[in-house]
C-alpha cells in the first residue's frame, strides 16, 4: 500500500490507502476511513484496542476511567464531569449514573444524587451491580453501623424485597439520623448494628441525667435515659450472640462514652447492667 500525506482525524498519525485507494489505514492506531479524491470523508471502523480514541463506546470507558481516578485523587467535582459526559453519550450506562450518583448527581440540592441511584439501579442488568449500587448509596448515610445493617438486610433478602429495602434507604438519605435508624431497627430488629446505631442516635436523651427517686422508691434513672440503656442493652445481647468482636465494639464504645462526665450518671447504670449480664 502507498503511503500519502493524510493525517488520521483520531491520532494525528499518517494513513495508508489499499490498492483501491478507497479504504485508508492509520498506521498508529489503526482506525480506518473511507476516502475518496485522497480526503478523509467516513470513518467505518477501527480495531478496537486499548489506545484508540474516538469510537464512542471507548470514549464512555476513557471518561469512566478518568473519573474514578479522579475519584481516588479526591476531586469529585471533576469526576462528576466525567461520568456526566459519559452518560451524555450513553445514558443507558449503569456505570456512569453509580458514578454520576456517588458524586452528587446534577448537584441541584443536598438530595440531587437519589434520583441518580434509582436510575443506575433500574439500569443494574446483574445481581452485582444491583449490590454494588446499594452498597455505594449507603455511603451517604451517617453511621457505619447502620450501613452494615442495611447491607445484611438487602444481601439476604430476595429480588422482590431488595427493590423495597432500596426504595425505602434511598427515601430516607438526607433525613434525621433517628429516623434512619427507626427504619433499620424495622427492617432488621435483631440486628446488633441497627439496635447499636438506634442507641448511639438517641443517647443524647440521656446526657446530664442524674438519678431520681429515694430510699422508698429506690434509686433510678429517669425514663427517656432508661430507654437508652434498653436499646443499649438489647444491642448488647444480640452482639454477645453473633460474636465476641461485635460484643467488644459495644463494650469499647460504653467505656469510651463513660469518660464523658455528662454521661456519667447513664454509663454507670449502663455497665453496671452489662456487668451483670456478662
Amino acid at each position: 500500500m502507498a503511503k500519502i500525506s493524510l493525517i488520521c482525524e483520531q491520532c494525528g498519525g499518517n494513513i495508508i490507502l489499499d490498492d483501491s485507494h478507497e479504504i485508508g489505514t492509520c498506521e498508529n492506531c489503526f482506525a480506518q476511513f473511507v476516502v475518496k479524491q485522497d480526503q478523509i470523508v467516513q470513518k467505518i471502523t477501527q480495531n478496537i484496542t486499548k489506545h484508540v480514541y474516538g469510537y464512542q463506546g471507548k470514549d464512555v470507558e476513557e471518561l469512566l476511567a478518568d473519573g474514578y481516578r479522579l475519584l481516588d485523587l479526591g476531586d469529585t467535582r471533576a469526576a462528576n464531569a466525567k461520568f456526566s459526559r459519559a452518560i451524555d453519550i450513553e445514558p443507558d450506562c449503569w456505570s456512569a449514573h453509580l458514578g454520576y450518583a456517588s458524586t452528587g448527581g446534577n448537584r441541584s440540592g443536598y438530595l440531587s444524587m437519589v434520583p441518580e441511584y434509582r436510575r443506575a439501579y433500574s439500569l443494574a442488568s446483574t445481581e452485582q451491580q444491583e449490590i454494588d449500587t446499594f452498597v455505594d448509596m449507603t455511603g451517604y448515610l451517617p453511621d457505619k453501623h447502620l450501613r452494615s445493617a442495611f447491607v445484611r438486610a438487602f444481601n439476604i433478602a430476595s429480588s422482590k424485597e431488595r427493590v423495597k429495602i432500596f426504595n425505602l434507604v434511598s427515601g430516607v438519605i438526607g433525613c434525621d439520623e433517628s429516623e434512619i435508624a427507626s427504619l433499620a431497627v424495622d427492617l432488621c430488629p435483631n440486628d446488633w448494628r441497627a439496635l447499636f446505631a438506634m442507641a448511639k442516635f438517641r443517647q443524647i436523651r440521656a446526657r446530664w441525667c442524674e438519678l431520681e427517686g429515694n430510699f422508698f422508691t429506690g434509686k433510678h434513672l429517669p425514663k427517656a435515659a432508661q430507654e437508652v440503656v434498653d436499646i443499649f442493652m438489647k444491642a448488647y445481647r444480640s452482639a454477645k450472640s453473633e460474636n465476641e468482636q461485635a460484643k467488644q465494639t459495644i463494650i469499647s464504645y460504653v467505656n469510651s462514652l463513660a469518660q464523658d462526665n455528662s454521661y456519667k450518671v447513664f454509663t454507670n447504670t449502663l455497665l453496671s447492667q452489662i456487668q451483670r449480664e456478662g
